[in-house]
């Protein structure tokens, strides 16, 4: 895998080599760090490579019980280093199978029992506001349209400094950055679902395909292309 641009997305990244390390950075002008397996935790900018190898890349939600789980354990402030013993461990058999060409629903199950395992069994410490979990239900079934923060505050029966406020303290990112990303996962679904990219980008209401390709780019540091090629190829991922 070639490296990829400087991004940043608002999904917890798992990142493991299959085959020999991976390389890490959080900056051009910074060195890059090898990791048999790396967290990188929500909106932190980021590049990555590994020339030449098979690679699992497992991108989750921040908000999820599960989520919460692995921040608890690996934190929010920087890449964490999975140490090297129980990255081979968590990812055996999600490595065997993509080694027998296992379908993507075997893979997206073995991706999710590696995060289970990281997580560990125990319930997060804290929970995400069941207001906020109210109105990003209510966004995802609603990504077609123009949305407002006055909506999202409404649905959650909160005032919209109130909502403005909690919804950046329960995850991370403000409402718009939060829609946009909602957005572009919508749009990589039904583009990999086999939609055509200029269709995907107006489901997800984005102006047109070019400006799902920019927002692409800057979150995931690839064009969308690019990624479905990848996936194919060299990785083995899942988004939940």
């Amino acid at each position: 895998m070639a490296p990829s641009e400087l991004h940043a997305h608002h999904a917890i990244q798992i990142a493991f080599g299959l085959d020999g390390p991976i390389e890490l950075r959080t900056g051009i002008t910074m060195p890059w760090g090898s990791f048999s397996g790396a967290l990188v935790p929500p909106d932190l900018p980021h590049e990555y490579r590994a020339t030449g190898r098979h690679v699992a890349n497992v991108f989750f939600e921040p908000e999820t019980p599960l989520g919460r789980r692995l921040l608890e354990r690996f934190g929010r402030g920087g890449l964490a280093s999975i140490d090297a013993e129980e990255a081979r461990r968590v990812t055996a058999p999600l490595a065997d199978a993509f080694a027998s060409s296992a379908a993507d629903e075997i893979l997206e199950e073995k991706a999710r029992a590696v995060l289970a395992q990281l997580a560990g069994g125990a319930a997060p410490r804290s929970s995400t506001d069941r207001r906020i979990l109210r109105a990003t239900s209510w966004i995802a079934a609603h990504l077609d349209e123009s949305l407002t923060l006055a909506q999202a505050a409404a649905v959650a029966g909160l005032s919209e400094g109130r909502f403005r406020h909690l919804f950046v303290a329960e995850t991370g990112i403000a409402f718009r950055p939060y829609v946009l990303w909602s957005r572009l996962n919508r749009a990589l679904e039904l583009g990999f679902g086999g939609t055509s990219w200029t269709e995907a980008a107006h489901a997800a209401n984005f102006a047109d395909s070019a400006h799902l390709t920019r927002t692409c780019r800057r979150m995931f540091g690839l064009v969308p292309t690019s990624l479905r090629i990848r996936q194919a190829a060299s990785a083995a991922e899942a988004s939940a």
